[in-house]
């Protein structure tokens, strides 16, 4: 298993970098399938000057992401956070997927099965949409989501012809999603 520890606006110590591999490596324990575990750790500022540290950690299983971030004043603390997440996600991955049973991801419950399964919750399609997708660049894409009111936009980008996202992020700058195949 792969862990990958990268930080912005900080420099990491290697008692907080040793510390995350430890806590991360645990995870392993709970799903033997995990391929790579991928924390960020971040320093924010606030306008009260009081610093936040915001871990991020991306768990990769066999193509299957599952993501989860905590903040708080203490970096060790964040990090405790986040693997508490983590634990929770992956239970609740375990207990959706059949994992135990040599099957992983693909054998999605029916709702049949789903009913039978302690009463969990059903997941559903409610709406369909269907639209035309438009070769654009980022920027157009980015106009074209704002006129629309929506958080996401799907278009072809025009640098080379793959679908790709546009969404606005928590904090109001612009993210975009460009697809790799396995």
């Amino acid at each position: 298993m792969d862990i990958k520890i990268t930080t912005k606006n900080l420099r990491i110590e290697d008692d907080v970098r040793d510390y995350a591999v430890k806590k991360l490596s645990k995870l392993a324990k709970y799903l033997n399938s995990i391929n790579s575990i991928k924390m960020e750790l971040v320093e924010e500022k606030s306008k009260s000057r009081q610093t936040t540290y915001a871990a991020q950690v991306t768990l990769n299983i066999n193509g299957f992401l599952i993501r989860g971030e905590q903040k708080d004043e203490n970096p060790q603390a964040a990090i405790d956070s986040v693997a508490d997440v983590m634990e929770r996600l992956i239970d609740k991955y375990k207990k959706r997927y059949a994992v135990n049973k040599g099957k992983v991801h693909e054998s999605i419950r029916t709702p049949a099965e789903e009913g039978t399964a302690n009463q969990q919750e059903i997941i559903h399609v409610v709406k369909r949409k269907k639209f035309m997708l438009k070769t654009m660049n980022a920027d157009q894409a980015i106009e074209q989501m704002e006129f629309i009111g929506h958080d996401f936009f799907l278009f072809v980008n025009d640098e080379d012809n793959s679908i790709n996202v546009i969404y606005r992020r928590k904090d109001g700058k612009y993210g975009l999603i460009q697809p790799e195949f396995a």
